[in-house]
Order: C-alpha cells, then sequence, then structure tokens
C-alpha cells in the first residue's frame, strides 16, 4: 500500500507541477533587467530634457536688425588693432521677396531646403538621414541645415560641429518660425547669403556675375547662383567656370526632381555654357584697404577646420592676423609706382614673409579685382634659377658635406634628349660652388642634383614646403624646367628656413580666429627642423655674395646683411615660333631674398601666353627693383647672420678646391666654408717661391767707364728684380728695382763693388733667395792704393776714418783739381757725373719703373 500511495503522491505532485520542497527559487534575471534599463532610460531621458531646456534658455535672443543685416568680421593686423572689415565697404543692394522671381525661390528651395514651406523649423526627415551619417561616418559628417536654421547660423551661432550649438540652432529655428513667415524667412536668407567676389545677397549677386536686376534672372542664371554659396570661390564661374557649370547643372536637376522645372527647362538651361551667361557687372563698391592681402587670409582661412566660408564673411568674427600695415603699405606702393604706366597686363606677384616665425607680413600681387592676390600664391610658374638652392646646393651641403669652395665641372651635361649649357653657352672648366652660385651656372647646378639623386633632392625642398615626387623630378627641374611650378609665397617660404637656421614654419596670415560667442581658434604653424644649422649658413654666405657681386646687384640694398637668388625662364622654341618671340625672350623674372628680418620672392610676368607677351630687357628686371624698393623701406633690425659652431672657415685658394699655400698671394685667397669635423682638402702648390736667378756676372766696360750687371731669368708675368749694392764691402744698400736683366754702373770710381740680385714676385708678395757677384776697378797709376784690410768702405785717397773730400764741415772748400777724393773726370766743386741736383735721387734710386731706369749711379753714396 505504501508503494501505491507514494506513487500517487508523486504522481499528483507531477500533475499540479509542484517541486520538492527542499529546492529553492531562482530568481527571474530577464524582468531585473528590463527593469533597470527603463529606468536609466527615463533618468537619461529627464537629464536630456533638462539639458535641452538649459541649452535652450541659455541661447541667445533673436535680434531682428542681426537678422537682416549681416555683421561683417574684423581683421585685426599683428599689434591686435583693427585694420579693416572682411566684406569691406559694399553697397549692399537689398530686395523684397515680392521682386525675386518664383523661379529664383524654387532654385534655392530645391538645393538648400526641399520642404521649406512644409517644416516648422527643423526637418525631422533631414535630421535622421543625417543621424545615420553622422553615426556612421562620425558627428558633423552631413548637415540637416533647413534654411530657417542656416539663417539662424549665420546671425547669432557660430558653424561649430557639436551637439550643443545644434541644439540652440533648432530651437531658435522654430522659434524665428514662430515670429517671421517663410515669406520673411527667405528673404532673409536671400539678401544675407554670400555669392563671392564681395557679393551679399541675390540683388547684388545678379549684377555682378550678370549685370542684371533679380527680377530679369533666367533660370541658369537662378541656378548657377543657387549653387555657388556651398562653395563660392571653388564654385566661382570668373575664375573656375568648368566647377561652376557643373554645380548649376546639379542645381538645375534637382529643381527638375522636385517639379519646380521640367526636364525640357532644365535639358535648355544646361546647354548654355557658363562663359556665354557671365557679363560681370558692378556695384558700386569702395575700394577695400588692403585688399590682397585680406583675400589671403580668407584662403587661409578655409583651410581651418571648423569653418565655412560664409562664417568668414558675416559672422561677426574677429580675425587676429600677421600684417604689418607699414609693409603691405609698402609693398602696395612700390607695385603701384612700378607698374602703373606699364601696359594694363604686366603683372608682378610678391610674398613678404617674417623670417624668423613664417608669419606673411605683406601681399602685394596683379592689378584688378578678384586677381587681387593670384599672382602672390596661386600662381605656378617655373622659378627659374632660384631653385638651386633648394634643389641642388642645399641638398648638396646636407647630404654630402661639400664645402663652399667644392670644384665641379662647368661643361655641356649631355643628357637623354637635351644638351644643359649656360645661359651664354660660355664655360670655364673648373668652378667652385659658390662661384658657380654667383654666376648662377646651369651646367654645375644640373652635375650637383645628379651627384646628390632625385630622392635627397626632392625630400629636402619637400621639407621646405615643396611638393615633388622623386620619380618625376628630372634633371631639367635642377635649373627650374619645372612642369607645374610654384608661387611667390611658396618661394619665399622655403627661402626663410636658410636664412632661419635651417628652420621651416608653414606660411600664413593668421593667428587666431575669435567667435562672437568667445570660442577661439588658435592657429599654430608649428616650427620644423627642415636641414642641419650649417647647411642653412653656408647657403646664405654663398647668397650673399650673389647680391653682393653676382646676378643680384641690381636688387642689393646697402648696408643690409641681404641674401639671395635671381631666375628667369624663357619660351621653347615651339613657343617662340608660335608666337613669334625672338630668341631669349624671358618669360618669368624672379627675384627671392631674405634678410634675418624679412624674407621677400618676386615674380613678373604675363598670365597669358600671346603675340608679343614677353618680357623686354628692361621688363626682365623689375622684379629685381620691386625687391629692392621694399626691402629698402622695411624695418629690419639689420643684424647678421650668426655663423653656427658647426661651420668653420678655412682660406683656400680660389679655383683650385684646395688650401692656400705659403706663396698664395692675397688676390688669390678666399674664406671658404666646411663642416666642422669633414676632412680638410690639401694645401696648394699652384704658387711657389721665385727661383734664384741664375748667371749673375759683373763686367767693366772700359771704353764706356761703366760697370754692366747682367743676369738669366725667365721671363714671368709680376716678376721684377730688386738689386743691392756695397762699395769697398760696406754694407748693402738696395738701389734700384727694375723689369730688365741688365744693371749700369756709369763712371764707377776705383775700388770693389759688390752686387746682391733678387727676384721679387709682386702677386705673391714673395722673393728669391739672393744671387751675388762682385767687381773691382783698378785705379790709374798715380793714384792711391785700394783700401787695406780693415778699412772697408773708404774710398781711394780718403784717410780712414775722416770724411771723404768736399764733405768736410760747413765752410770747407772743396778740394782742388787733382786732389784725392775728386773721381777721374769730375771738375772740382761740380756734382759727380750721374748725378743731378741737391735732392734728386741718383740714377738707378728712382726705383727702375721708367726707362733708362736700369743705371746705378754708384758713387760716394756707398759710404754713407
Amino acid at each position: 500500500m505504501s508503494k501505491d500511495y507514494r506513487s500517487r503522491m508523486e504522481r499528483r505532485q507531477s500533475s499540479d507541477g509542484s517541486k520538492p520542497a527542499n529546492k529553492t527559487k531562482k530568481p527571474r534575471r530577464g524582468r531585473s533587467w528590463k527593469k533597470t534599463l527603463l529606468l536609466l532610460a527615463v533618468i537619461l531621458g529627464i537629464l536630456g530634457l533638462l539639458t535641452v531646456g538649459v541649452i535652450a534658455a541659455t541661447s541667445p535672443k533673436l535680434d531682428p536688425k542681426k537678422l537682416e543685416t549681416p555683421v561683417s568680421s574684423k581683421i585685426m593686423d599683428m599689434n591686435d588693432e583693427e585694420a579693416t572689415l572682411v566684406a569691406g565697404d559694399e553697397k549692399r543692394i537689398r530686395v523684397k521677396i515680392n521682386e525675386i522671381p518664383v523661379h529664383v525661390q524654387n532654385a534655392f528651395i530645391a538645393t538648400e531646403d526641399v520642404r521649406f514651406r512644409e517644416h516648422s523649423g527643423i526637418d525631422v526627415r533631414r535630421i535622421a538621414g543625417a543621424a545615420f551619417a553622422n553615426v556612421t561616418e562620425g558627428f558633423g559628417a552631413e548637415g540637416a541645415s533647413t534654411i530657417s536654421q542656416q539663417v539662424i547660423k549665420n546671425t547669432v551661432l557660430t558653424n561649430e560641429k557639436s551637439l550643443t550649438r545644434k541644439i540652440r540652432e533648432a530651437y531658435l529655428s522654430v522659434q524665428l518660425e514662430q515670429k517671421y513667415s517663410k515669406d520673411q524667412i527667405l528673404e532673409m536668407y536671400l539678401n544675407k547669403i554670400f555669392f563671392g567676389n564681395r557679393a551679399f545677397g541675390i540683388a547684388t549677386a545678379s549684377k555682378v556675375y550678370f549685370n542684371k536686376d533679380v527680377d530679369e534672372l533666367e533660370i541658369q542664371e537662378a541656378a548657377l547662383l543657387a549653387g555657388l554659396p556651398k562653395a563660392p570661390s571653388y564654385y566661382n564661374p570668373l575664375v573656375n567656370p568648368k566647377e561652376a557649370e557643373h554645380r548649376r547643372n546639379v542645381v538645375l536637376n534637382l529643381m527638375a526632381q522636385h517639379k519646380f522645372i521640367t526636364k525640357e527647362e532644365a535639358e535648355k538651361a544646361k546647354s548654355i555654357p557658363v562663359k556665354d551667361m557671365i557679363d560681370k557687372g558692378s556695384v558700386n563698391t569702395e575700394s577695400r584697404p588692403y585688399d590682397a592681402y585680406i583675400k589671403q587670409v580668407i584662403d587661409d582661412l578655409k583651410d581651418i577646420e571648423g569653418l565655412e566660408e560664409a562664417d568668414i564673411y558675416s559672422s561677426g568674427l574677429k580675425i587676429y592676423t600677421n600684417l604689418d600695415p607699414k609693409a603691405q603699405q609698402t609693398t602696395e606702393d612700390v607695385l603701384k609706382a612700378k607698374l602703373e604706366n606699364e601696359n594694363k597686363i604686366l603683372q608682378s606677384g610678391v610674398a613678404l614673409v617674417d623670417t624668423k616665425t613664417g608669419a606673411i607680413r605683406a601681399v602685394g600681387s596683379g592689378r584688378g579685382g578678384e586677381l587681387s592676390n593670384y599672382f602672390s600664391s596661386k600662381i605656378k610658374r617655373q622659378p627659374g634659377s632660384t631653385i638651386k638652392p633648394i634643389l641642388d646646393y642645399g641638398p648638396a651641403i646636407e647630404n654630402k658635406k661639400w664645402n663652399t669652395g667644392y670644384i665641379l665641372k662647368d661643361e655641356p651635361v649631355e643628357l637623354k634628349d637635351i644638351t644643359i649649357n649656360n645661359f651664354n653657352d660660355r664655360n670655364v672648366g673648373d668652378i667652385s660652388m659658390r662661384q658657380a652660385l654667383v654666376e648662377s651656372k646651369n651646367t654645375t647646378a644640373v652635375r650637383a642634383f645628379q651627384e646628390v639623386g632625385p630622392e635627397e633632392a626632392t625630400d629636402f625642398a619637400n621639407k621646405l614646403g615643396f611638393d615633388l615626387d622623386p620619380d618625376t623630378t628630372y634633371p631639367s627641374y635642377a635649373i627650374g624646367g619645372f612642369e607645374k611650378g610654384i608661387s611667390p609665397l611658396t618661394l619665399a617660404g622655403a627661402y626663410t628656413s636658410f636664412g632661419n637656421g635651417g628652420t621651416y614654419s608653414k606660411p600664413t596670415t593668421i593667428r587666431k580666429v575669435e567667435f562672437p560667442d568667445g570660442r577661439v581658434i588658435e592657429v599654430d604653424s608649428e616650427p620644423k627642423a627642415a636641414m642641419k644649422d650649417y647647411t642653412a649658413y653656408m647657403i646664405t654666405d654663398m647668397l650673399k655674395d650673389v647680391m653682393d657681386r653676382g646676378t643680384g646687384r641690381e636688387a642689393n640694398v646697402s648696408g643690409l646683411n641681404l641674401a639671395g637668388k635671381t631666375g628667369t625662364t624663357n619660351y621653347s622654341k615651339e613657343d617662340r615660333d608660335k608666337y613669334g618671340f625672338p630668341e631669349g625672350a624671358t618669360k618669368d623674372a624672379w627675384m627671392a631674398g631674405y634678410t634675418p628680418t624679412y624674407t621677400a620672392a618676386v615674380w613678373t610676368g604675363y598670365a597669358d601666353m600671346k603675340e608679343g607677351l614677353y618680357l623686354n630687357d628692361n621688363e626682365a628686371d623689375y622684379s629685381k627693383q620691386i625687391f629692392r624698393d621694399i626691402m629698402s623701406q622695411l624695418d629690419h633690425k639689420n643684424t647678421d647672420f650668426k655663423k653656427p659652431k658647426s661651420v668653420i672657415e678655412v682660406a683656400m685658394e680660389k679655383g683650385t678646391g684646395k688650401r692656400a699655400g705659403e706663396f698664395t698671394p692675397s688676390s688669390e685667397k678666399i674664406i671658404e666654408l666646411f663642416v666642422k669635423g669633414t676632412n680638410l682638402p690639401g694645401v696648394s702648390d699652384k704658387f711657389e717661391k721665385p727661383s734664384t736667378i741664375e748667371g749673375l756676372e759683373a763686367k767693366y766696360n772700359e771704353k764706356k767707364n761703366e760697370i754692366e750687371v747682367k743676369w738669366n731669368y725667365e721671363k714671368k708675368k709680376g716678376v721684377t728684380f730688386k738689386v743691392l749694392a756695397s762699395y769697398n764691402d760696406g754694407p748693402m744698400q738696395e738701389r734700384a728695382t727694375i723689369n730688365d736683366t741688365k744693371f749700369v754702373v756709369p763712371s764707377p770710381a776705383p775700388g770693389k763693388y759688390s752686387f746682391q740680385v733678387i727676384a721679387v714676385d709682386s702677386e705673391t708678395n714673395t722673393q728669391s733667395e739672393p744671387a751675388e757677384t762682385s767687381i773691382t776697378i783698378e785705379a790709374p797709376e798715380g793714384e792711391g792704393p785700394p783700401p787695406g784690410e780693415g778699412e772697408p768702405g773708404t774710398p781711394p785717397g780718403q784717410e780712414p776714418g775722416t770724411q771723404p773730400p768736399g764733405q768736410g764741415e760747413p765752410g770747407t772748400p772743396p778740394p782742388s783739381e787733382g786732389e784725392p777724393g775728386t773721381p777721374p773726370g769730375q771738375e772740382p766743386g761740380t756734382q759727380p757725373p750721374g748725378q743731378g741736383e741737391p735732392g734728386t735721387p741718383p740714377p738707378g734710386q728712382d726705383g727702375g719703373r721708367e726707362q733708362g731706369g736700369n743705371t746705378g749711379g754708384l758713387l760716394p753714396q756707398f759710404n754713407q
């Protein structure tokens, strides 16, 4: 029975779903997590609402004046003083919404906010699409701004990509829609947006691009204008018509897609080239100060992350720049003075940069309108010989540690398809790197490039702001034969590194940008070590010679420590034949140089290649003259470039690549620079001490009564002969310096005559060992014997230790005829033969430099 009972009880427990009493219950985890998540969601929702509420409550108020009138951004100069406004003093043309054709309104609605007339300030569908893009691509990847939001953003908020700004923008957009009608908001938008070329508002833009009133705009014109606000400079039809046409066609497709126009109307409008549409007009704008510089500021602002082009003009920014007002005005004045009397299409571009920091101090460029900074920073022209320090000699010093006196071959360079020679087709053979740069030799520059190699050469240049590919940088690049070219700003930036000890800072106009809400964007041009300090200094030292005695002489400024290089380019034979240019016609003229304070690069030339448009000999010098006239008026500190410890000076012999020897003349010596620790070259033996003369002899010519001294010596430029003589073993005295190899002593007195002859090299300022000879002239019968031993220098007939005859105390009468001391044939009391009036040097003592000066006149003077 018990067994049956247990079985029934077990069965009942089983059927009732009961469990053994000793088993515990397991917790239900699923329900607990759901409750937790729900609670967190509620908390986050409350926090989110509170956050949104706080952000909304702290949002700025809508200002009707700001909504209708853009707030121009301010340009602050290097001293934080307000220089001008970004937008200048434009005469803005405002227009009412009912004056704007419907198809013009629809072009903007189709492009910017297709559901503009349906939403209440924010477009939920666009927000959803933007949110997905932001999740997949990062916050700010895609915008969802409606026209209302753009009005708010361009009026009271910045373009900062942050959640806080987006919340405020949405909140204020809803408020805007509650206070103003759709037409009022669209009117605000169309009168506020920037279209490029200093045109704010649809009416101003229609005048600038088409010279029309807004009510005259056709569909294709409306579409072109509607496409500009996204990127006014990039889609500028005056500069980039191809890009502008592509953008216009996108707008036309959108208008057709949203049924604002038919497909046929869209295709008809797309068939009209943009170039045929443009008829640039005028809106009576006033001149804007520092226009070229401001254009460069705007270009630099476009590269700053977090800024849109529309913000630049009408968001009330404070833009702190590196503008030097005095330098900018000087640059503008010099360009105007140089170009105003020239034909209207000759152009010039100038970039002036702080040598130490890379700060752009001034920009001078072009003549007229939109091109005001084109020729300083955007034009791409072959740099000519200004590239030689950057691509040839700089890399050679950096990588091979060449000294400035390194010898290169100045001979034509044979390449695969071309022979490279110097501009004048003249060659000198061996030449130092310094002299090759001074004379701007092409052959040596190419050889330096070849020895370094394109890899090292382009690496050096790219550290200075270039963008060169070693695989396509050919030997022709070594002399400036670029395919794409460079701008003056790029060249000036590169040259600053030579003047700044090898440190490169990318040139910029901007220091920081301050938004109306207090947010600040700092713009740092981080200095980078581009080369060794020895490379920078050695290039600078050579470029100083270019300015002092080379191709840069016309650009030099007295009193300034200037280093620089000129450059010119010519037209190809094909271009000369096509346009009728003469051989040697100049296409581009360059001047780049620097002091420790300022660096400048100047280009002069023509924008287009047309018949008759080439630089003549006078115009080819304009770049040097502009450079000189600007640099001479700037506030230089006038310090010199400091030689680093890594550089030593060595006296070298010109043109040999060797150190100066003991006998190297001063005129053949030059101080060259070496990298400390490198092996020095050997000593030159080109100049030696003059050899001793040979065959020296003295003979008495009884018939002529004279001593003839002769010798042999190979004729050599700059060598003269110094003759010394003594009488009766007296002291040797210099009697003459002559060019001849013969010396004559007329009417000699009896006695012993000794001679020394020394070869003197005036170029080396050295002299040979003396050659010696002597001769004794016997006294005629009846005269006394020659002096005895111990009585040197006493002429015949004179008592040892007494005055010679005729040289006694004052008042002593001259000896009478026949008295001892009177040489044969001389009247008593008269001057000895060959001796002039008192004070006149005897023949042979006048240096022997005049003809007939090879006589000695050696008489009693020997015993002085």
